[in-house]
């Protein structure tokens, strides 16, 4: 099973992955973690994207794609979930073609719905911890003492693009590159819509639901 989750930033798309990651053993496809993990290996790939990633400069579509390929051939038969993948309607279509190449096709594009206040009140509350990197919410997942981790006691603390401004702005880029990757899935019939304003809990009920009830994943 491939699975595509697409929202703006901050509506929980990394929860959810994590979610049916260690409930359903789907494995995690993010983009940066791959380009690192290959660079790392010291493979012909890894050295085409250090040559890049080096200089500063990003990553060219050409070459996420041989690393998209590159993954497939080593996980052709796992439960995939991309994340943060496609960002834009030219990767839609590149995934599209890396899929079909490897004899698969995409089960599911799930859409985490949220409006734009909603989401900004979410940003404004995250906090988290320098030390652990656990992430809190004030509002829906505060810590057990007043902006304390608990896992180690250490203050936790504002992310600078956490602020209002920063992240309206990020909503805006998101609209302009994101969203029509939207119509895309649309048109293939293969976007399915959930309410990411619930509770974390909820909102991974509605997911396990959603993709039993639609035949494409077999507990």
């Amino acid at each position: 099973m491939i699975v595509v989750f697409l929202g703006p930033p901050g509506s929980g798309k990394g929860t959810q992955a994590d979610f049916l990651h260690e409930n359903y053993g789907f494995t995690h496809f993010d983009t940066g973690s791959r380009l690192r993990e290959e660079i790392a290996s010291g493979s012909e790939l890894g050295r085409r994207i250090a040559s890049y990633t080096d200089q500063g400069n990003l990553v060219p579509i050409e070459v996420i794609r041989d690393l998209v390929t590159t993954f497939f051939e080593t996980n052709f038969e796992r439960r995939v979930l991309f994340d943060g993948f496609p960002r834009n309607l030219e990767q839609a279509e590149v995934l599209t073609t890396c899929l079909a190449d490897s004899g698969l096709s995409l089960d599911c594009a799930i859409y985490l719905e949220i409006d734009s206040d909603s989401l900004v009140q979410r940003i404004v509350n995250r906090r988290f911890c320098p030390k652990c990197g656990e992430i809190y919410n004030l509002i829906s997942r505060p810590p057990a003492h007043d902006e304390v981790c608990d896992k180690d006691g250490a203050r936790l603390v504002l992310r600078r693009d956490d602020t209002e401004e920063v992240f309206r702005n990020r909503l805006a880029v998101y609209d302009q590159q994101t969203r029509p990757v939207l119509e895309y899935y649309r048109a293939k019939d293969q976007l399915k819509t959930v309410d990411g304003d619930d509770q974390i809990e909820t909102v991974s009920a509605s997911i396990v639901r959603l993709l039993e009830l639609d035949g494409i994943y077999a507990p």
